[in-house]
């Protein structure tokens, strides 16, 4: 039950990563959003590894707590299965197909390139339009994804008491949300090429946009968050917990700015480089004009900078939310500080309202 091209009516966004899940409700205010309602609630240790699933009852539960402190009335969600757990084609098809046809053909065509039985399969496909070099095709993107993948994360949803109306792609929430983003870029009309820059917990991952084209790159790094947690946990014998909480109050000690914290940055900087670096080699023809920094480490001080100088590519710190009305019973705060780590729910969330 993938999601490609389907409009709907307010969906909850819930997004889950290795460290926590995120529940976003978004509105209509005028021509744009209002942020209606959002929670976000902890994930125990090894609920989700390398974006797996390992503990849905865990991540269910805490689901439903978030659900609750959000405030939320929505029945209705969208989630979404890794990037890297898909298979993407972009096929051609006789543009004078009907609807009907253009699905059989689909299943068809689908069979020769997913290397899986399709029956354990989740296929979906989105019209992109007509063929550039030949009006009488059109070109059509096809995604598979396993079922288990999907239906994990409809059983999470059901356990929490919603019903998943959707399960999208990472890659395609992060599109949506940029989207926001761009309109934040005095330069937008010239259609500049974008990366979104994400280092979570446990993974870092680049996702490379033509306004033209959308996702045209994306890539993951085995690099988080979680590295700094950990080496704060060995350096100041503390446990996870105690680390976390250390991290996110600054009550850490003196030599924690130079002897722990720079040299993370530092390794930091070389991830993202490296994935970069493998975009340009796969299409040196295209020049990166922005870089959009987020993900929970987004938030360290002084990051975007460095990032900058690093890439000599300007960074802005990823908030979609910019200029957005908070309803009263948002925490605001916690919000801002949470925001360049909600790029996904808040992408899926909008699929309530766009296609």
């Amino acid at each position: 039950m993938l999601g490609l091209g389907k409009k709907h009516h307010a969906l909850l966004g819930v997004d889950f990563s290795a460290a926590a899940i995120k529940v976003l409700e978004l509105g209509r205010s005028g021509s744009g959003y209002k942020v209606e309602a959002f929670a976000v609630e902890p994930l125990p240790d090894g609920a989700v590894v390398d974006k797996e699933i390992r503990d849905a009852g865990a991540i269910g539960a805490a689901l439903e707590r978030a659900v609750k402190r959000s405030g939320t009335r929505l029945k209705h969600c969208a989630m979404a299965v890794p990037s890297s757990t898909i298979i993407t084609r972009t096929l051609r098809f006789a543009s004078k197909l009907s609807d009907a046809e253009l699905e059989g053909q689909v299943s068809v065509e689908a069979d020769q390139y997913i290397p899986y039985n399709l029956e354990d399969v989740s296929i979906d496909y989105q019209v992109l339009g007509k063929n550039a070099a030949n009006p009488d095709l059109i070109d059509v993107l096809v995604v598979a994804s396993r079922k288990e993948h999907v239906e994990s994360r409809i059983a999470i949803a059901q356990g929490a008491g919603l019903t998943a109306e959707l399960v999208d792609v990472e890659a395609y929430a992060i599109e949506h949300a940029t989207s926001l983003l761009l309109d934040q870029l005095p330069d937008r009309e010239q259609k500049p090429i974008v990366a979104v820059v994400d280092v979570g917990a446990q993974v870092t991952a680049v996702y490379v946009m033509s306004q033209e084209q959308g996702v045209i790159y994306t890539r993951e790094q085995d690099f988080g968050g979680r590295l700094l947690t950990e080496e704060i946990m060995r350096r100041y014998d503390m446990d996870m917990s105690q680390a976390g909480n250390a991290k996110i109050h600054g009550e850490l000690p003196p030599d924690y700015a130079v002897s722990v914290l720079e040299p993370f940055k530092q390794n930091m900087m070389d991830q993202v480089h490296r994935l970069l670096q493998y975009f340009y080699v796969t299409r040196p023809q295209d020049t990166i004009d922005h870089i959009f920094l987020g993900g929970g480490c987004a938030v360290i001080p002084g990051i975007d900078e460095m990032l900058e100088d690093a890439t000599g590519t300007p960074v802005s710190i990823a908030n979609p939310f910019r200029g957005m009305p908070v309803a009263r019973r948002v925490n605001k705060q916690r919000f801002e500080n949470d925001s360049p780590a909600t790029l996904t729910a808040c992408g899926l969330a909008m699929r309530g309202f766009v296609e």
